[in-house]
């Protein structure tokens, strides 16, 4: 049975995605923002409505969104909502269809909630803390994969693993499993989180990026840390998300 913060959540996520479908079909005004990554009028609305659904229901909750306004998360209590409308805007820009909608609920600091949505691929993925993952009401869990020889990795963009002096790791790496290659964006969670492919590793990503999905993936079994092997906050900026028995040793490329 699902709690009232997730029945909220999917609700809010099923109107965002009006929004964005309606720009899909009709085209979407591009500004950019100061780090010169994109921002449509898709990517503004959605937000906006996601917060107009779950102040209705909850008032006292704060927000942490791309979009809007963000609430300061260091030593934070209560209920705050972590929204990305749309992640993947240079490809919804483009016409690619996998982008997502991605909503986190965190509680004294703590990722209890995440919801994707990929209307697109029509995979609507989530998870509440200790309720298991579910991919369209199907329990998800991820694969049983233990050795990196047999591994099916994804890798974020490559020139931000050169950026940060990491793509000999990459590469080493990308030898040793049986397949490396980039899913993109959510798409990678959403593959691992359902035992498709076993790893997402990321050298470039904001917490709103990875906070649905680390609920998701811990709840179908696997394992979300920083690359260091800290845990996720909001101070994250990269990530290796896992089946958990390829973690340490995936780690271990990076360290």
């Amino acid at each position: 049975m699902k709690s009232e913060f997730m029945t909220v959540a999917l609700d809010a996520v099923k109107e965002a995605e009006k929004i964005i479908l309606h720009y899909h079909k009709v085209g979407a005004q591009v500004e950019f923002k100061a780090d010169q990554s994109p921002v449509t009028i898709a990517d503004k609305e959605a937000e906006a409505k996601i917060r107009q659904v779950i102040a209705a229901k909850f008032p006292d909750h704060t927000f942490f969104g791309e979009e809007g306004e963000q609430v300061s998360l260091k030593n934070h209590r209560g209920y705050t909502w972590i929204i990305d409308p749309i992640d993947g805007t240079k490809g919804f820009m483009r016409g690619v269809p996998l982008f997502a909608t991605l909503l986190a609920l965190m509680h004294d600091g703590e990722l209890i909630l995440g919801v994707s949505n990929m209307p697109l691929m029509n995979e609507l993925i989530y998870a509440e803390k200790g309720q298991g993952a579910w991919l369209n009401d199907q329990r998800l869990q991820v694969s049983n994969v233990a050795t990196i020889g047999e591994s099916y990795i994804s890798s974020g963009s490559i020139k931000h693993f050169v950026t940060k002096q990491k793509i000999d790791n990459l590469i080493k790496l990308s030898q040793d499993a049986r397949q490396l290659r980039t899913f993109g964006d959510t798409w990678s969670y959403h593959l691992t989180a359902q035992g498709k492919i076993d790893a997402v590793v990321e050298d470039y990503v904001k917490f709103w990026d990875v906070a649905a999905a680390t609920v998701i993936i811990r709840e179908a079994g696997g394992r979300v840390t920083k690359l260091d092997g800290s845990d996720i906050d909001e101070t994250t900026d990269t990530v290796l998300a896992s089946n958990d028995l390829l973690h340490d040793e995936i780690l271990n490329y990076f360290n």
